[in-house]
């Protein structure tokens, strides 16, 4: 079987997650190949590259004018549809087609005339709304209904201008609506849902979630590294405190910085809030309660970092799965999150606590609790095996075995 993957990234995040399915598909005995915008070639894995960097700023310009992200770059979608009719797929399965790189007509136009399976894996809700990848922070409601009048134009994809939102919104649903073949797979239940609600919601949803590679994320038994990690990012401030770690490669608003920062205020003094992945200009912005980290590319500084901490909390108000929870739970570190969309289906009484959404007191206390009395290691990677790449990743197979057979 052959199986084109369509992402905006190579290598990270949902990059990652293609990269993994392709190399899954090779183990099998199937061949994959990853069409890419930005990052570079996975290793041992055929891919192919989707326009070029001009190419993006200039789709990305178009974005922050008129409002058009998905549907411009029309050159560089016709001769990505040429190199899939050479590829002739058994499947092609769709992870983001947002970020500034194909138009969507075209390539999903090419899919229903060449009458390929498609299976589209939903990593946020960008693809049934007339323009954001998250509503719920929002509390907008107007993806279900059509659109217009954008609460969040300035969200990303970002509009200084033109406000399109229903155009884009019409625009996706008749394009959806041409393709035959058409299968979607959402990373948790909360997303599941969420897309019966919208104009999609005739088509058939499975929940498949993310899988981790338990090779990465593990405990570390590298204490020259953790010595190391300690003193580069001056771990040794916290003294006897206990670490409470949250985790984000970009911190946008969603993700619950200013949270973090409320909590820190009102955190005892055997407490400390460590926040990773932040900006240089963002670390200079904490209060002195906190101590923050810039992004790290490393996955072995990340393993250490997961280990050293007594807590890691995610307290962003929209996930549609917490793979940073699920990292810390692979390395045995107990976790905590809000009450909000995806997050809570990765945590167990066995694992950590759930707190209400916005309620900085309940996390604070809920820190405390877990701090005095953690939950075991043991039952923390015990919860993480579940979510084992191979594992999540071979469903996969299984359902474009089926797609494939269903459409011959």
């Amino acid at each position: 079987m052959r199986v084109a993957h369509i992402n905006v990234t190579s290598g990270l995040s949902t990059g990652r997650i293609a990269t993994d399915i392709c190399r899954v598909l090779a183990e099998l005995g199937h061949k994959g190949l990853l069409c890419y915008s930005r990052g570079y070639p996975p290793e041992g894995v055929p891919a192919y590259r989707v326009g070029n960097r001009a190419d993006m700023l200039l789709h990305a310009l178009g974005a922050r004018l008129f409002d058009r992200a998905g549907f411009l770059s029309r050159a560089a979608t016709r001769r990505l549809c040429r190199q899939l009719a050479l590829y002739k797929p058994d499947v092609v399965h769709l992870h983001n087609l947002h970020g500034y790189y194909l138009d969507i007509r075209t390539l999903l136009n090419w899919l229903a005339k060449a009458g390929v399976p498609v299976v589209w894996t939903l990593h946020d809700c960008w693809a049934y709304t007339g323009h954001c990848a998250y509503y719920t922070m929002a509390r907008c409601g107007r993806w279900r209904e059509g659109c217009g009048h954008c609460p969040q134009k300035k969200a990303y994809p970002q509009s200084v201008l033109l406000d399109q939102s229903r155009r884009n919104w019409l625009e996706k649903r008749r394009a959806y609506e041409a393709l035959p073949n058409l299968t979607l797979v959402a990373p948790s239940l909360w997303l599941g849902r969420e897309v019966k609600r919208s104009f999609l919601h005739k088509r058939e949803v499975c929940v498949i979630p993310s899988g981790l590679d338990l090779d990465a994320f593990r405990p570390c038994d590298e204490p020259e590294l953790i010595r190391d990690i300690v003193k580069r990012y001056s771990l040794a401030e916290l003294g006897d405190k206990k670490m409470l770690l949250s985790v984000a490669s970009t911190w946008e608003p969603r993700k619950g910085l200013d949270d973090l920062i409320a909590l820190s205020e009102q955190l005892g003094d055997g407490m400390m809030v460590v926040v990773l992945g932040l900006s240089h200009a963002q670390c200079g912005d904490l209060p002195v309660s906190m101590l923050g980290i810039p992004r790290t590319q490393s996955l072995r500084e990340l393993r250490a970092l997961y280990t050293t901490a007594d807590v890691c909390l995610s307290l962003s108000h929209e996930e549609t799965q917490g793979m940073t929870l699920l990292e810390a739970l692979a390395c045995g570190t107990q976790v905590l999150c809000y009450d909000a969309t995806a997050l809570p289906e990765i945590v167990t009484p066995d694992v950590g606590e759930v707190v209400p959404e916005g309620d900085i007191q309940a996390v604070a206390d809920a820190c405390a609790r877990l701090c005095e009395n953690p939950k075991a290691p043991e039952a923390c990677k015990a919860r993480a095996a579940q979510f084992e790449k191979r594992r999540q990743f071979a469903k996969y197979v299984g359902l474009y075995e089926e797609v494939a057979e269903r459409a011959s």
